[in-house]
């Protein structure tokens, strides 16, 4: 039957004119040519397209993603700004204004716009060159993506099936969502949201229809329109998205209207980035790992983004609520993994906006009183057995400190309530020393070990700041950097080895030596562990439900209150708190490390650890540590009493100033018979 069918076709052909016949066979043949042309050019342009990488869409070209410890985009490890949102942080009416102005029928065409094509080839036909490319949304992400650059055919065509398969394998959503995050809209600028923080200093969530119109206008150009430098131009181009969304009914004439009448009000600061302190950290760690943007594609961050945000708040109220007045004051937060020295929680200062400089990894402060635990755990690893050696309770001549000058009585300046110290004018041990943030008795220990000794064992920690050669250094008079503060504690909750090299990005880790040793180190932990008892911490640590915990903390100040600090540590992470200002200024006069430090750090320590820290077990009770008198704090419906151990019935001599009797100059004891009084204790006021 078929074969009678095709005769009968043949047939009723060779009726046909021979010319008509001629016509028809090469019109075939061309339809036959052209088709087959442009298979062979779908399937080339087709197969070039399915070689991109679409993971490019969620980073920029040559750019590293840095992403935060819970897989959350953070930004690009170079220099341009990228603050990542979601579709529900932007306003509907800056995608609306997008929409009206760049594609109109985003949301119908399959990744490019026929009719936008074929008004482009028609001007680019009469204009005998490319001048207009008709793009898409889809097609300007994909451009954008994978670096499509240059004017041609061949780059045009590619990005139009580059635009197929991202709709193919996107919804409108998610492209939508890419493309706001990736365009560029100048001054270093990529996404709405640092754009919206740059020019408005808002989170895209709130810029109004205005300045959604602004945005929307400046992509085309983002330099030749830019509001800051072309401020007539840019609002130009803002009116035109205005009557274009009007035109597109996203908004009415009146709302139009109105928005044409108002200013474009700039408030410009390249800063303003939500993730500041966080990301330039980053960038920073990146840059000295030898890395280059795109190799490798993407980085994890130790840093979690949820975190960063609340500490961004904490410490800005925290501030507030220590100096309301005092917008200068600032505050440092690092919280450090004791073995893979991963830093975990980071905040640089009050305000990056404000103050960029990063305090917690780049600032170099005097540790004050806060730097005893660390000098007593290289006194008892270079001398053992000064352990349970008994030290003279008493002033000292300020000769051997040299605190602030050369003479004059040292005084205690670091007792974490503020109060007066009272001498008993008995012996103290290193531990009870230790726990009183006794001066007097610290630098007695520091010269019976030796000073060159001691400041050897310190050094172990990796100190890049020197420290100072007379004995002041034990009373944390030696400026140091903040993280090295915080890794060198690290040694006391880790059985004397410090953490891993600190650090931001997840690379290979090398552990670090042992610094002091595990005995040492478990005398000094289990006295901080005991220091938590103490009545002047309970109410911030009950608030914060780590009260009943057991946490090795300590609190520190200097002498003249311009610094004030609090860390402590459970098994698992070691948290430093720091505040005071910049320059050598007093934050108050009565600053204590339990009212400027610890609230802070107690909110950021169960912040980190959830709840549920790993704390250890003291050895020793409180009862056998500490010397204060015995005080009743109520708090919060909690009553503590904290007993105290007997003074000693070795005595000081009759001069309570004597400074040097033994060689080398250690200030010693002159003890009396037992029948002459006991002298009265000295209070000793700086």
């Amino acid at each position: 039957m078929l074969r009678t069918l095709l005769t009968a076709l043949l047939t009723r052909c060779r009726r046909l004119p021979r010319w008509f016949r001629f016509i028809s066979g090469a019109c075939a043949v061309l339809v036959l040519i052209g088709l087959t042309t442009f298979g062979l050019i779908w399937h080339h342009y087709a197969s070039l397209a399915a070689t991109f990488d679409m993971a490019a869409l969620t980073r920029g070209q040559n750019e590293t993603l840095i992403k935060g410890a819970k897989g959350e985009p953070i930004g690009s490890a170079s220099d341009i700004e990228r603050e990542i949102v979601t579709l529900n942080d932007v306003p509907i009416t800056l995608v609306q204004a997008i929409i009206a102005t760049e594609d109109a029928r985003f949301f119908s065409h399959p990744g490019f716009d026929f009719v936008g094509l074929s008004r482009a080839a028609l001007k680019n036909f009469t204009s005998r060159g490319i001048r207009q490319g008709g793009s898409t949304i889809t097609q300007q992400l994909a451009r954008n993506a994978f670096g499509l650059q240059g004017r041609s055919y061949e780059r045009k065509l590619t990005e139009i099936f580059l635009s197929m398969r991202i709709e193919r394998e996107y919804t409108k959503e998610q492209i939508l969502t890419h493309y706001l995050n990736r365009i560029y809209l100048g001054t270093g600028c990529s996404g709405v949201g640092a754009a919206a923080r740059c020019y408005f200093g808002k989170d895209v969530h709130d810029i109004s229809l205005v300045e959604s119109a602004t945005l929307a206008g400046i992509i085309k150009a983002p330099v030749a329109f830019s509001p800051i430098t072309q401020p007539a131009l840019a609002k130009q181009k803002r009116d035109l998205t205005l009557q274009r969304m009007a035109e597109t009914g996203s908004i009415t004439e009146a709302e139009a209207t109105a928005a044409r009448a108002l200013p474009v009000v700039i408030r410009h600061d390249k800063n303003r980035v939500r993730t500041g302190y966080m990301l330039a950290a980053a960038r920073a760690e990146f840059q000295r790992l030898g890395f280059k943007p795109g190799n490798p594609p993407e980085m994890s961050m130790t840093l979690r983004l949820d975190w960063q945000h609340r500490l961004d708040v904490l410490v800005r109220q925290h501030l507030d609520t220590v100096a309301p007045k005092d917008k200068d004051l600032q505050g440092a937060v690092i919280v450090l993994d004791n073995n893979t020295g991963a830093i975990v929680a980071m905040q640089g200062g009050r305000d990056f906006t404000t103050s960029p400089f990063n305090r917690a990894l780049e600032g170099v402060r005097p540790p004050g009183t806060a730097f005893l635990p660390l000098v007593y755990a290289a006194a008892l690893t270079a001398q053992p057995d000064v352990t349970d050696a008994p030290q003279i309770d008493g002033p000292l001549d300020n000769k051997q400190a040299m605190i602030g000058g050369l003479t004059g009585t040292l005084g205690e300046w670091g007792a974490a309530d503020g109060e007066p110290i009272a001498y008993t004018g008995g012996t103290i041990t290193p531990m009870e020393s230790l726990l009183e943030n006794r001066t007097a008795a610290t630098v007695r220990l520091s010269y019976q070990v030796g000073l060159d000794p001691l400041r050897s064992a310190l050094n172990r920690c990796g100190f890049t700041t020197p420290l100072r050669t007379e004995a002041a250094f034990t009373l944390g008079q030696s400026p140091l950097r903040l993280i090295e503060i915080a890794r060198a504690f690290t040694a006391i909750a880790n059985d004397g080895r410090q953490c891993a090299a600190p650090h931001l990005l997840l690379t290979p880790i090398i552990r670090s030596t042992e610094v002091f040793s595990p005995a040492a180190v478990a005398h000094v932990r289990d006295t901080l562990i005991t220091g938590m008892e103490r009545p002047e911490y309970r109410k911030p640590l009950i608030a914060h439900g780590l009260a009943n915990k057991s946490i090795a903390g300590y609190g520190g100040i200097t002498y003249d209150r311009t610094d004030a600090w609090f860390i402590g540590s459970d098994r698992s992470l070691t948290c430093l708190v720091w505040i005071g200002h910049d320059k050598d200024i007093p934050i108050s006069a009565k600053t204590t490390a339990a009212t400027a430090a610890l609230p802070l750090w107690a909110s950021v320590f169960a912040m980190v650890t959830e709840g549920k820290p790993k704390g250890w077990d003291a050895k020793d009770p409180a009862s056998q540590l500490l010397v204060t008198p015995p005080r009743a704090l109520f708090v919060e419906g909690e009553s503590r009493v904290i007993p105290v151990t007997p003074v000693s019935s070795v005595v000081l001599g009759n001069d309570p100033y004597q400074s040097t009797s033994a060689p080398g100059g250690a200030p010693v004891a002159i003890p009396i018979p037992q029948s002459d009084p006991v002298p009265k204790a000295i209070p000793v006021r700086r």
